[in-house]
């Protein structure tokens, strides 16, 4: 009897041993697991707040799912059948999702830019609204993990997410043109035209451009075939509003029906330099002035001093101060700086102010846009062969006409006017009987003249002066080969010779409109 009773008190001592080891910290080593009540499983935890992926994966048979029959899903949107995905399509959407899990959930603050996940208004806990904004052409965002946090624990899960499926816009845009994570316009913050960008559209949907009350209709669409359209930024000469100013439109994409409508503002700078046509050419009428590049230093369509008096070029020169005509006349460029320089006195002759030999550059062997603001180039060689190259000799010194060698288009005869402007103060010089010569086609009364005007070229450290005038005008002329016009002469004459001069001349700079598509 009395050995049983040891057994049993043997026994009981070492029961109370093992209870004692679990309330000890000599024995808290021994667990290996944490468990908290959850919808299911044994997990590694990461801190609630931490934000990070710890790489930790949840040991449990239930994962967050939503609920399809508690749920209110937007047409277009779908949930895959194990309810952890919700698909949600490229237009701006809305769904409410219900969530099947045992805790309370909060929803942790989504990291993509164009979905947003709050507590439904309903006040039902674990019910959420899902706010998707449109996904632009061009944008493909893929899956969002939308994550969540167990109200009242002091970990998060990085598994209890749900999934969302963002679908991209079955519409392209191709080029510069960008209207990503959730931005619908693009500022290309300067003047352009012709192609801006290339949109693609699937059958069902239609494209157009809009434009707000008084603006103009400055793109058009032009399609190109299997659903492409390119979208053109056209000009519109002697643009009295082309001051720089913003100019926008929008490219509105929709459903034939007309639902399900999509706008993506595009927007430049509106910029213009006066022009007067003539053979096929758009010509700038004044010479370039200070940096050739920008507009800025240029006389814009918008502030056109001869057209502000009601005045062609021409007739503007003649009845203008001397004081003007100086401002327009003493410009000149030499290399590829495209700063130009100023007549000044020195020494007591008439020189350009900073001249130095020794360029490198010619800059008729330039490319044709390399010193020209956006949207304008240098006339190449043909292009002034349009007006100049006669016959026979043309002497601009008198009035008259010359028929061309090679007609345009048919339309052979040049008319000519030339005028001089006396009493241009340069320092302590005044300078005299400086020529400016206008040029028409008799077939086109229409347009005003081209009127040449400016510098004599300067070559060494001695001036402009040249037998014994201010007029040996040297064009700038896009001609890789190196040929180009020049007012030349001897003796006081003055008539227009072929010469594309060395690298060391200056030149004016007399800029054309380049080829354009859509004209409004």
């Amino acid at each position: 009897m009395n050995k049983i009773i040891n057994i049993i008190n043997t026994i009981l001592a070492a029961a109370i041993i093992s209870a004692s080891c679990f309330t000890s910290a000599s024995c808290s080593k021994s667990v290996t697991e944490v468990r908290e009540p959850a919808c299911g499983g044994i997990l590694d935890p990461e801190d609630w707040g931490d934000g990070g992926d710890t790489g930790a994966a949840p040991e449990r048979g239930k994962v967050l799912t939503v609920d399809p029959d508690r749920s209110q899903l937007a047409a277009g949107a779908e949930l895959s059948r194990d309810g952890t995905t919700v698909t949600l399509p490229h237009t701006e959407t809305s769904v409410t999702i219900s969530i099947d899990c045992d805790d309370e959930l909060e929803v942790l603050p989504s990291d993509n830019p164009l979905v947003s996940v709050s507590p439904a208004p309903t006040g039902e806990i674990n019910m959420f609204t899902v706010r998707k904004v449109l996904v632009a052409p061009g944008e493909n965002p893929g899956p969002a993990a939308v994550k969540f946090h167990r109200k009242g624990m002091e970990h998060t899960y990085p598994d209890d997410i749900i999934t969302l499926d963002l679908k991209p816009n079955p519409s392209t845009v191709s080029g510069e043109p960008v209207f990503g994570n959730g931005v619908y316009e693009y500022d290309f913050g300067r003047y352009i035209d012709n192609e801006l960008g290339v949109f693609r559209i699937p059958e069902g949907k239609s494209i157009r451009v809009e434009f707000a009350d008084g603006e103009d209709n400055w793109m058009t669409l032009a399609p190109s075939g299997d659903g492409q359209f390119r979208l053109l930024g056209g000009w519109r000469p002697n643009d009295p509003t082309a001051d720089g100013r913003k100019q926008s439109g929008k490219v509105v994409i929709e459903n034939t029906d007309g639902t399900s409508r999509e706008e993506y503002t595009v927007s430049r700078r509106n910029f213009g330099l006066p022009v007067t046509w003539m053979h096929g050419i758009w010509w700038c009428k004044y010479n370039s002035m200070g940096n050739s590049r920008d507009f800025s230093d240029q006389i814009l369509s918008s502030d056109d001093p001869a057209a502000k008096a009601g005045q062609t070029l021409f007739e503007y020169l003649t009845s203008c101060s001397a004081e003007e005509y100086y401002r327009l006349w003493g410009w000149a460029y030499i290399g590829d700086s495209g700063n130009g320089m100023k007549v000044v006195e020195q020494d007591g002759a008439a020189v350009m102010e900073g001249y130095k030999g020794g360029s490198k550059v010619n800059i008729n062997k330039l490319d044709p846009h390399a010193l020209s603001p956006a949207g304008y180039e240098l006339p190449s060689l043909e292009d002034f062969n349009r007006i100049f190259d006669a016959t026979g000799t043309v002497w601009v010194m008198w009035d008259g006409t010359h028929s061309l060698a090679s007609p345009w288009e048919g339309h052979s005869e040049v008319k000519r006017e030339q005028r001089r402007k006396n009493g241009i103060k340069v320092g302590s010089l005044t300078l005299s009987d400086l020529i400016y010569v206008a040029m028409s086609s008799p077939d086109f009364p229409e347009h005003e003249p081209v009127v040449w005007y400016g510098p004599g070229a300067q070559w060494n450290n001695e001036g402009i002066l040249h037998y014994g005038h201010y007029n040996n005008i040297l064009f700038s002329v896009y001609a890789p080969s190196g040929g180009g016009w020049y007012f030349g002469g001897s003796m006081g004459g003055l008539y227009l010779q072929k010469n594309g001069a060395g690298n060391n001349d200056t030149r004016i700079l007399r800029f054309r409109k380049s080829d354009v598509e859509y004209i409004y």
